[in-house]
């Protein structure tokens, strides 16, 4: 019977993922388990019976370290000093005490504390992105300034220059500025916390007037505009100025993709069951292949040439932020759809 439980003990000694012997009052290891033997690099008959204390020091543990107090009573609870040179471990020690306080033993814990290395490693990482995120931040803000001066003055001298030969060199210019400034707003937008200060708004007013504001657009490339909205909606909870720009950034991809002649839809409808209004822009260009929708939402990831790959990326943050959510898929004739999903408030 005896054998029995012995045998039970060391096998659950061996099944706990720590190290773990256990000695007597003359501080003589009685049994310990491979996890810890394989630590001090000696097999576990090599272990049995040695001093605990001496083990110690053999393996480099300086003797004024706490562990060494045992014989006094006092237990140890350690950080993640490196107990041996290879392997950093929480440690700890517990005794084992009789009816009337005599110490009739103990146990030392070993346990290892890599992964908590790593991972204060990955904070301290972390942070120092953080700082240089603020920093590249404020020097974009400072480099904005003069682009927006010389964008200003390209486009006083684009006058001057109508019908000459030199136009087009400016328009380069213009564009070439365009593309600078949509990069630093989208990692200005992606650098600012993105708490949005949500407000009740009605949804479909502000597709209305994003439609509006892009109505000559519509007209240069001959697309067609149909539109779908349903005859009540309950207002939503959203950032408008956010959710204007990511309503501005699907409505310009729509149009980006969609060949002159064309078609767009815009639908807004309401999802009662769940609470949420949905919106859908459904392009009729040529679709996305199923490798590049895996990855749409990646940053830096674009099929364009002139594409930064933070668009997207952007847009789905600030749509989560709200609770929101927003996919893509292709039509089953032509084209693609981005739908969004986002909270109604119901006052």
């Amino acid at each position: 019977m005896n054998n029995s439980i012995d045998s039970l003990l060391y096998q659950a000694l061996e099944a706990v993922p720590l190290g773990i012997a256990v000695f007597n009052a003359a501080g003589n290891i009685v049994t310990v388990n491979s996890s810890l033997a394989g630590v001090f690099g000696l097999a576990v008959h090599d272990i049995r019976g040695k001093d605990i204390e001496k083990l110690l020091l053999e393996k480099g543990i300086p003797s004024n370290h706490p562990l060494f107090q045992l014989h006094t009573g006092k237990e140890y609870t350690g950080s993640a000093d490196p107990l041996t040179s290879y392997y950093p471990s929480y440690v700890s020690t517990h005794l084992i005490k009789g009816n009337c306080g005599e110490i009739q033993g103990g146990v030392l814990v070993l346990w290892d504390a890599k992964g908590r290395q790593e991972l204060e490693q990955a904070v301290l990482k972390a942070e120092r992105l953080a700082i240089m995120g603020q920093l590249a931040a404020i020097a974009l803000h400072e480099v904005r300034n003069p682009l927006s001066a010389i964008k200003g003055f390209l486009q006083l001298l684009k006058r001057e220059l109508m019908k000459t030969r030199q136009l087009e060199y400016v328009d380069v210019m213009l564009e070439a500025l365009d593309r600078i400034n949509n990069l630093i707003t989208n990692y200005l937008r992606l650098a600012k916390p993105g708490t949005p200060e949500r407000q009740p708004c009605d949804l479909v007013e502000m597709v209305t007037e994003l439609v509006a504001f892009y109505q000559a657009e519509f007209q240069r490339k001959a697309i067609r505009l149909n539109s779908s909205y349903p005859s009540h909606l309950p207002a939503v909870s959203l950032d408008r100025e956010q959710f204007w720009q990511v309503l501005v950034n699907i409505l310009k991809n729509a149009v980006e993709a969609t060949p002159p002649g064309k078609e767009i839809h815009i639908r807004v409808e309401s999802l009662k069951e769940k609470g949420a209004a949905v919106i859908s822009v459904q392009d009729t260009g040529p679709g996305i292949c199923e490798e590049t929708l895996t990855r749409i939402f990646d940053p830096f990831f674009t099929t364009r040439e002139k594409g930064t790959g933070l668009g997207l990326y952007v847009c789905r943050e600030i749509v989560n932020n709200h609770g929101g959510e927003i996919w893509v898929s292709n039509n089953p004739d032509q084209g693609c759809t981005v739908s969004i999903t986002v909270p109604c408030c119901f006052l």
